[in-house]
């Protein structure tokens, strides 16, 4: 009896032995590696900076006058006898781009101007009457150089970071419509000199991302 004992206790014993050694494989052996770390990135984001460095972009026009031409169309309305006098160019803007992303920039010229009367004119004709007589035309360069710049017609790229674009303006004085020509626009003419002393526009510009980084 007491050999039996022996034999079972040194069975468990033996049991034993082997349950530790094989826990010691599954737990460490056999366990799978993981490891925690915290880190950081940062992601950086391009710069944009579209600018022309004032608050407003408006330009006036003094000193105007009408074509000096007489009316050649007689009693009618003749449209190849419309007189008209341009301006010489004047500077609007200069727009860069400073940042980091190529841009379209989109000009537009306010459709209501300010029309600059002295104290004393009378109603003759209202402010819309006026400021119809005169049409804006915008032309853009990439110089200083009025006389290289061109006719605007669409958006203009800029290059990331060295873009830049002058901004001009010209005005066209029509003195003849299909109501108001010959003798009765002379006199619309003489009124506009004597009380008016300025027409003001507003020029915008929209500038949109045309790029991307990286």
């Amino acid at each position: 009896m007491t050999k039996k004992k022996r034999v079972v206790s040194k069975l468990l014993l033996l049991v034993l032995l082997l349950t530790l050694i094989s826990a010691c494989f599954l737990g460490s052996t056999f366990a799978r590696y993981v490891s925690d770390e915290n880190g950081s990135a940062t992601l950086g984001v391009a710069k944009w900076n579209v600018s022309h460095g004032e608050e407003a972009i408006a330009v006036t026009f003094d000193d105007l006058s009408p074509s000096k031409a007489e009316y050649a169309g007689g009693d009618s309305y003749d449209a190849g006898s419309v007189r008209k006098k341009t301006t010489s160019r004047v500077a609007v803007a200069t727009i860069s781009n400073l940042g980091e992303v190529d841009a379209l920039v989109t000009l537009s010229v306010g459709d209501t101007p300010t029309v600059n009367k002295v104290e004393s004119a009378d109603g003759t004709y209202e402010d819309d009457v006026i400021a119809g007589l005169f049409t804006v035309t915008l032309y853009t360069g990439t110089s200083d150089a009025a006389g290289s710049a061109t006719a605007y017609s669409d958006e203009i790229e800029l290059a990331a970071g060295t873009g830049i674009v002058y901004v001009f303006a010209e005005v066209t004085w029509t003195s003849d419509d299909e109501t108001v020509f010959g003798d009765a626009a002379d006199a619309r003419d003489t009124w506009v000199g004597q009380n008016v002393t300025g027409i003001s526009y507003t020029v915008s510009y929209k500038a949109v991302q045309n790029t991307e980084k990286p």
